[in-house]
């Protein structure tokens, strides 16, 4: 029988409480604990990620030493994560304590077990896991509960506070293993997300961190300020999301996965989309997926071929970013011309991989600007003048022109809508009446000395009295007006 018996606290680690218990009744370690109620497994050694997971029924062992039954509430946890659509990476390898808490406790809380809590929100300290003087970390085999192995004095805090993000990070999880609605202060994209999803779309943001740089994300193998500083990254990019989401993959144009440029670039993504894929269950993996679908669908010209992957849910078929061939296709226009159009600033190009991509709306904006309104034939043709008067009335201002030849354009563009406005003032300043006796011809009323413009400026003024055909082939033609009477010669 043990010589004591503590009870478990409500929010005390497994581990810890059989440390307390083996501390108490003087074995070296809970292997010699669980070795004398029974466990027998070599060496005195124990399982003690089962232990932690609830993998290993720890009900047989604590009825057998006397003790009062315990409750695991990472068990649920751990369960909730069994599904292969999460991330593998849930408790520590090795365990981790706040030092502060632990002297005013007397024991360790299950929380610090869970991999992102890697910070005491209560003294915002980076929790500590391993020994500063001897560089091991800290075991589940140690002797003292609040001592590393073959240490004489209490573990100590590091010293260094734990940056905000991570403290924000624990208060999140924290709440959530509470079943609690976390703060404001947390990242709009975690809102609504349980506890496995909020750590699967971390350690996914991270993971790609990692491999950004070369690198790679195990943290199980990483010490507490270690994967602290990593996921002060995670928490800052989810800070910013989708914007900084959206620069994370904007940085693999640089650092392919090959050296085999576009291919490399294109392995990254197709890479990265089918894990998307396959975990898109998980609700937080699946906001990454939305915002990635979202950015390719805007921003990459051509970075993946949708016959090739046919699972991206792009809104259209046609993308936002084009190429130069597009551009000059939808303009209708030869290559140079778009060049001409950057330098009058009426597109603007976009750099990728070294060369110059368009935004579609953007062009189709300027095809549709110019489809709309008239060339210098096409106004000749609709108004029934000449060039020469078309150009003395573009001159004079009383037609609007969008677009003036200059050393970058040859082309005319008439402003329809305005010629079409002109011709219904006019129309609606004719004469109601029969045209009298002695009114002249369009051609007449010319030859009396008014040109083109200041024919149209006095019709417009009542200088002239004029009528309308009432049956014309064009009705923006010039040319349906007759019967002009002079009021007052000029």
């Amino acid at each position: 029988m043990l010589l004591a018996k503590p009870a478990p606290r409500s929010d005390e680690c497994l581990v810890s409480y059989l440390i307390r218990v083996s501390e108490q009744n003087g074995f070296k370690h809970i292997g010699h604990l669980l070795h004398y109620a029974g466990l027998n497994w070599k060496n005195n050694r124990a399982p003690i990620h089962q232990l932690l997971s609830g993998e290993c029924d720890a009900a047989p062992l604590l009825s057998t030493l006397g003790l009062s039954e315990y409750q695991s509430k990472i068990t649920p946890v751990y369960r909730s994560f069994q599904r292969v659509i999460d991330t593998p990476y849930i408790l520590v390898k090795s365990p981790r304590v706040c030092p502060e808490c632990l002297e005013e406790l007397g024991y360790c809380k299950y929380q610090w077990a869970l991999l992102p809590v890697v910070a005491c929100s209560r003294h915002k300290s980076i929790l500590v896991d391993q020994n500063p003087a001897t560089g091991k970390n800290l075991g589940w085999y140690r002797q003292y509960l609040n001592r590393f192995d073959g240490g004489d004095c209490p573990i100590k805090t590091a010293g260094a506070h734990a940056p905000s993000s991570s403290i924000q990070q624990c208060l999140h999880i924290e709440a959530l293993l509470a079943g609690k609605q976390p703060g404001c202060s947390s990242p709009v994209v975690l809102m609504g997300l349980e506890f496995r999803e909020v750590l699967s779309l971390i350690h996914f943001i991270a993971h790609y961190q990692a491999r950004l740089l070369a690198g790679s994300f195990n943290p199980v193998a990483l010490q507490s300020y270690e994967l602290a500083h990593v996921y002060e990254n995670v928490w800052q990019t989810l800070q910013a999301w989708p914007d900084s989401f959206y620069s994370l993959l904007s940085q693999y144009v640089d650092r392919p996965m090959s050296s085999k440029g576009q291919a490399g670039l294109n392995k990254h993504f197709r890479d990265l989309y089918e894990r998307l894929h396959r975990q898109q269950e998980n609700r937080g993996i699946a906001r990454i997926k939305a915002e990635f679908d979202r950015y390719i669908e805007e921003y990459w010209p051509g970075v993946l071929e949708p016959e090739r992957i046919t699972r991206i849910q792009l809104a259209s078929t046609a993308r936002n970013i084009i190429s130069k061939k597009e551009a000059a296709r939808i303009l209708g226009s030869r290559l140079e011309r778009i060049d001409k159009l950057v330098q009058q600033g009426r597109i603007t190009p976009i750099v990728f991989k070294g060369k110059a991509h368009y935004q579609r709306d953007q062009v189709e904006a300027l095809a549709n600007e110019i489809s709309s309104n008239w060339t210098m034939a096409e106004a000749c043709e609709a108004l029934e003048v000449t060039r020469y008067q078309l150009k003395q009335l573009l001159d004079a201002g009383a037609i609007r022109a969008i677009q003036k030849p200059d050393s970058l354009n040859r082309d005319w563009v008439v402003d329809k809508l305005g010629c079409l406005d002109l011709i219904s003032v006019l129309r609606s300043n004719a004469r109601k009446s029969e045209p009298p006796s002695g009114a002249l011809s369009m051609a007449g009323v010319q030859r009396q000395g008014y040109s083109i413009v200041q024919l149209v400026m006095a019709m417009q003024s009542g200088e002239l009295q004029y009528s309308v055909a009432a049956d014309v082939d064009s009705t923006a033609s010039l040319s349906q007006f007759f019967g002009f009477k002079i009021n007052n010669m000029a």
